[in-house]
């Protein structure tokens, strides 16, 4: 099949993805398959959508100018979770940002293709907090073999399945969809290469965006998401030590978090340019999927 590409969650650090596949495509080196949870399955998916991934650097660099207008704040359910506060009921509210704006965006690049109009392997997980399991979004269902609490599908429309991945709980609004209540892949997968296994790719090539863990400064709400994913993610380095996957961990610019647009070329370029050093090495163990 060739090799895979896992690409982990990390808010905005994720714009790192879009300078790995560039470098990576220069090189002539090109993934059979994709998986990407959170941040990643924007990148992952608007790729595995056929966007090229020096259109996809545009868009990343337009997105650094004035992507928080794609953040759209649930006002009325703070004002209403303040009331229900004060008042002593239970609190509905169910995240801080609604999520209809990234959605409606998605959806207008993706062009309303759904998970089976994809040819290239593609693979999104999203968490059903209602159960607990994890919902694998993919485009076929040949030759993936069963996991514990994992629930493959191919039932989604695109913009939908990453909409939902990115559905970080308390920040984001939960995905209604399939009987459940969807959340944030990376919750069980944040460097999903262990889907990508499961789903008969033989190699993988993981980028992990995360910060190295250092103990939080503050615990505010952005810092407690930041660093809940740099763990999730250092746990998911043990298929690596396996080696079952090479490990790229571009080091990204220190002001770079969760929500940093104005960090999203900074994050691009170290991508790149790391990627672009480590390509002898890349090449010499995916030689033979190349092409």
């Amino acid at each position: 099949m060739g090799f895979g590409i896992a690409l982990a969650g990390g808010g905005t650090r994720g714009a790192a993805h879009v300078g790995v596949l560039l470098a990576l495509n220069e090189a002539g080196l090109y993934p059979s398959a994709v998986a990407g949870a959170s941040a990643g399955s924007i990148v992952g998916g608007l790729y595995a959508a056929g966007i090229p991934a020096k259109r996809l650097q545009h868009i990343l660099l337009s997105l650094s100018r004035s992507g928080r207008e794609l953040i759209d704040p649930d006002i009325k359910g703070l004002l209403l979770a303040l009331v229900q506060l004060l008042t002593r009921r239970p609190v509905t509210m169910q995240g801080l940002v609604k999520g209809d704006r990234l959605e409606r965006f998605l959806c207008s690049l993706t062009g309303g293709k759904a998970m089976h109009d994809l040819s290239l392997r593609t693979i999104i997980p999203a968490v059903n907090i209602r159960t607990g399991e994890t919902i694998a979004y993919t485009n076929t269902l040949a030759g993936v073999r069963p996991l514990p609490r994992v629930r493959w599908s191919t039932e989604a429309p695109l913009c939908r399945a990453i909409r939902a991945s990115c559905a970080f709980p308390a920040v984001f609004r939960p995905v209604t969809r399939d009987g459940g209540c969807l959340v944030d892949g990376g919750l069980t997968d944040n460097l999903p290469v262990n889907l990508l296994l499961a789903a008969g790719v033989p190699q993988v090539l993981a980028v992990d965006v995360s910060e190295e863990y250092e103990p939080p400064e503050t615990e505010g709400v952005i810092e407690i998401v930041s660093h809940s994913l740099t763990i999730l993610t250092t746990r998911m380095r043990e298929y690596v030590a396996r080696g079952e996957a090479l490990l790229l961990h571009p080091r990204l610019p220190e002001k770079a978090g969760l929500l940093t647009f104005r960090e999203m070329a900074g994050c691009m370029q170290e991508g790149y340019r790391q990627t672009k050093e480590q390509i002898p090495l890349i090449r010499a163990l995916f030689a033979s999927s190349a092409g």
